[in-house]
């Protein structure tokens, strides 16, 4: 991912997790679908969805597929545009690297000890799969790709 595309990504997750008063995982997707800030996008009534939008394969799957929607939430809001999110959600990398943000803040990722900085131990910390976990350290330039 771009530089400049993950600065205006850590930006808004930032801003995101001070409207929502978020400073410990695992970030609550699913309140801030249901009841976003003043000024956001509109509410979602998760229980309304379809259970095929709900990607159900591994262990926190689906808290992956509400952060995917959230994302998408955000970045066709006023809020998402005045963060520049549309930028990057513009394709499906982007969005997907957006939803791993969401639920793994680099605030929150950065006070784990380096020790913990695995895609196991960051899958347990923050409820997300592990394969995500691990993009998400590869992201932050904490592991290598393979």
């Amino acid at each position: 991912m771009a530089d400049d595309q993950l600065a205006i990504i850590e930006a808004a997750i930032n801003d995101l997790l001070v409207a929502f008063d978020v400073f410990d995982p695992p970030v609550p997707v699913e309140i801030m679908l249901q009841r976003p800030k003043a000024g956001m996008w509109k509410e979602v009534n998760l229980s309304e969805l379809s259970t095929a939008f709900i990607n159900i394969r591994q262990r926190y799957s689906p808290r992956m597929s509400v952060a995917r929607l959230l994302a998408r939430m955000a970045c066709r809001s006023e809020w998402g545009e005045q963060r520049k999110l549309g930028e990057v959600g513009t394709n499906d990398e982007g969005m997907r690297a957006l939803a791993r943000a969401i639920l793994m803040p680099q605030v929150m990722l950065e006070k784990l000890p380096h020790a913990n900085r695995t895609p196991i131990a960051v899958s347990m910390r923050f409820e997300v799969p592990e394969e995500d976990a691990k993009l998400r350290l590869i992201d932050l330039g904490y592991m290598r790709p393979e």
